[in-house]
């Protein structure tokens, strides 16, 4: 798990940097796609590429964000994973101190001959209706 930690915070680091160079390269190219739809001489297919290009922008920029919210997201997952394996290792160790595990695995052990008990249980109580069936005409049986 702390191998996943790291290699999270790698990535997440690495997109963290490429999403700041990003945004300040969209910021300038939007400036410059504004000017060009603010001019009065700007032709229709030069507003359009600017028009194009600025939405174009900005969806890197929104999807770069959005990678990095769910790396963000990812992170949090896995520390809350490793939490809750420490917090259960803890626990597993207070209870193998306690001897506890030992008596749950001796019940579970009592529960398995007990489970075999019944099976003998069962097939004895079957193998007297069988007898009483075909012993019906020896009346000293039952």
């Amino acid at each position: 798990m702390d191998e996943v930690l790291e290699l999270l915070e790698k990535i997440t680091k690495r997109n963290q940097k490429l999403f700041e160079e990003t945004k300040e390269t969209t910021q300038k190219q939007t400036t410059n796609y504004e000017q060009i739809l603010q001019k009065k001489d700007a032709t229709e297919e030069q507003r359009l590429r600017a028009f194009m290009g600025r939405m174009i922008a900005y969806d890197r920029l929104d999807r770069l964000s959005s990678q990095l919210s769910l790396l963000y997201s990812l992170q949090i997952f896995a520390f809350k994973v490793k939490v809750l394996e420490v917090a259960v290792d803890k626990i597993d160790d207070q209870l193998e101190k306690s001897g506890v595990l030992e008596k749950g695995n001796e019940i579970m052990e009592i529960r398995k001959h007990i489970d075999a008990l019944k099976i003998l249980v069962e097939a004895q109580y079957e193998s007297l209706k069988e007898i009483k069936e075909k012993g019906k005409d020896i009346p000293y049986i039952f």
